[in-house]
């Protein structure tokens, strides 16, 4: 079998949405790896935010925060933050335009206590009982991020805090009018490439499994791309294969579906 290298995505394809990993992802995962296949993570998720019980399935690498941190073989590869002059004046311009924020990094978990969505206080309280350090006083010397994702609220403007800072961030649009956001060029594509190339793969051993909006450069960058059954409708056209849902083995069948296990 030839040698190939598998890019996943967390959220909604190797986990669930109640965060379980399925027992048949488990070991189609084991599989692929024993099949002399690299698997490597690919997700918009900061390292330290990754569950215990992902990191303990065996990855090869791990590429996190949309490409800004990468790590291969537990050491670092590329790590880029943003930080304290610049996160303080990023948060205070995104509060003057209405928005709310859930600021990331590999260090913490920050949300000001002025941050009223139900969807980035729950986010919050999950990432604290996994235990990932969790503050609510961003006025300290201290907070830095590596990425946020912000939502507006009712009567914001989230253009004109987008166009403020659109030399320096991307915006990337997701589900309940959330914007993940980044450093600019950052994305998941440019990680796959820098591993790629690290660590001597062309793009044509490549395979990329995901279910979002963010996870389209992955699918596109990869010679194979593969949709989650899970994803919405609109992104299954930009898929080479979709599968079954997570819940429904999907990530198992696909595997097996390209002969990879």
């Amino acid at each position: 079998m030839d040698r190939k290298i598998l890019f996943f995505d967390v959220d909604g394809t190797i986990v669930t949405s109640d965060h379980i990993v399925p027992e048949s992802a488990r070991a189609a995962l084991k599989k692929a790896q024993s099949a002399g296949h690299i698997l490597i993570i690919n997700t918009g998720r900061p390292f330290r935010h990754i569950e215990p019980q992902i990191r303990a399935l065996g990855f090869d690498g791990y590429i996190c925060s949309i490409g800004g941190h990468i790590l291969l073989n537990g050491k670092d590869l590329v790590y880029r933050t943003i930080p304290y002059a610049e996160a303080a004046a990023i948060r205070d311009m995104g509060y003057a335009c209405g928005m709310d924020m859930l600021f990331e990094s590999e260090q913490a978990i920050w949300m000001d206590e002025r941050c009223t969505s139900v969807i980035a206080r729950r986010e919050f309280a999950w990432l604290e009982s996994i235990g990932v350090p969790a503050f609510t006083d961003t006025a300290v010397p201290d907070f830095a991020f590596d990425k946020f994702v912000c939502w507006p609220q009712e009567n914001a403007d989230p253009e004109r805090f987008e166009c403020m800072f659109s030399d320096r961030l991307d915006f990337i649009r997701r589900e309940h009018s959330m914007r993940e956001v980044v450093l600019k060029g950052l994305s998941k594509a440019g990680g796959m490439k820098t591993v790629m190339q690290h660590l001597g793969f062309d793009c044509e051993d490549s395979f990329a499994f995901g279910d979002g909006a963010n996870d389209l450069p992955m699918l596109r960058e990869a010679r194979t791309g593969v949709l989650m059954g899970n994803a919405p409708e609109y992104l299954r056209k930009e898929a080479d294969f979709v599968t079954a849902p997570i819940t429904e083995d999907g990530l198992a069948l696909a595997l097996e579906h390209f002969g990879l296990i």
